[in-house]
């Protein structure tokens, strides 16, 4: 199952719920009256998320029904819509040389989410915005010190992530990767049944039709599995929270670029960069 959340081309600015498919996407936003009513205080975690496996068998049962949406007819928003955290590897890449745990995690702000139709949007131009490809990982149980053994039972699904960063000077990481549209998910979120082994994907990675990187999720240090068990080990992941494989292609975007990433098993998201419309202002001389 592919699950996205969109908005018509033209149309309604409410998100929309629905099942991703080659030429489209079918609307199951029907479903989401089924979610529990909610008050104050709020549970931790994406309530969809956390309420997926009893809702599957009627989003399969309205996406039967539902009629093709013509993909250009729609722009994808976050398959997620309420992630806790993003929980950020660092340094988990074997050519690194670090071992897994060394560096712990980095962690960007949930204000920071976006998805394919938002864009990456600058909102300081003159500073220096890193691209970052990576695979995320959708925890769908809440978990607390899980094994590596069980760590992949407690996924919901798989997405292509861009974890953009602020290119560091005096600031701490949190900072700067937390800068709104910095966390990019798309096209989808891929339900883990439908990924064996996560760390059999690999992805390529594009900047204006220019390779920026093709490797493989098997030369992680922490596979994915590895990486649940380590941060569950220090803190309690809830559903929609997300954890990031870490970067090994990192380089500068600037506006007017255009990031492709395509994870074959998951798909691909076209995200262009832009300037914020709320960037600071630069002094002139």
């Amino acid at each position: 199952m592919r699950i996205c959340r969109f908005v018509p081309v033209g149309g309604s600015a409410e998100p929309r719920l629905g099942l991703l498919e080659e030429g489209g996407v079918r609307d199951v936003t029907e479903v989401t009256a089924q979610l529990p009513s909610l008050r104050w205080p709020l549970p931790l975690g994406d309530q969809l998320i956390a309420n997926l496996p009893a809702l599957r068998p009627q989003i399969e049962n309205l996406a039967a029904s539902a009629p093709l949406i013509p993909r250009d007819q729609v722009k994808l928003l976050s398959p997620v819509a309420n992630p806790g955290k993003f929980v950020c590897g660092a340094g988990n890449w074997k050519h690194h040389g670090a071992p897994l745990g060394l560096m712990g995690f980095m962690f960007k702000a949930s204000s920071a989410l976006a998805g394919e139709a938002d864009g990456v949007q600058i909102r300081w131009p003159d500073r220096t915005t890193l691209h970052e490809p990576e695979l995320a990982v959708v925890i769908g149980r809440e978990c607390t010190n899980v094994g590596e053994a069980e760590a992949l039972d407690y996924v919901a699904g798989y997405c292509c992530a861009l974890d953009m960063t602020l290119q560091k000077e005096m600031e701490d990481y949190a900072f700067c990767k937390s800068f709104d549209t910095y966390g990019v998910l798309g096209p989808c979120m891929v339900t883990a049944d439908e990924i064996a082994d996560p760390s059999a994907l690999s992805y390529r990675f594009t900047v204006n039709d220019e390779l920026r990187g093709e490797r493989s999720f098997g030369d992680l240090t922490g596979s994915p599995a590895q990486l649940i068990a380590f941060a569950s080990s220090a803190m309690t992941l809830y559903p929609g929270d997300l954890v990031l494989s870490g970067a090994a292609d990192v380089a500068p975007v600037v506006p007017g670029d255009t990031m492709a990433l395509e994870i074959p098993g998951i798909g691909r998201m076209v995200v262009p960069v832009t300037v914020s419309p709320v960037a600071r202002q630069l002094a002139t001389p």
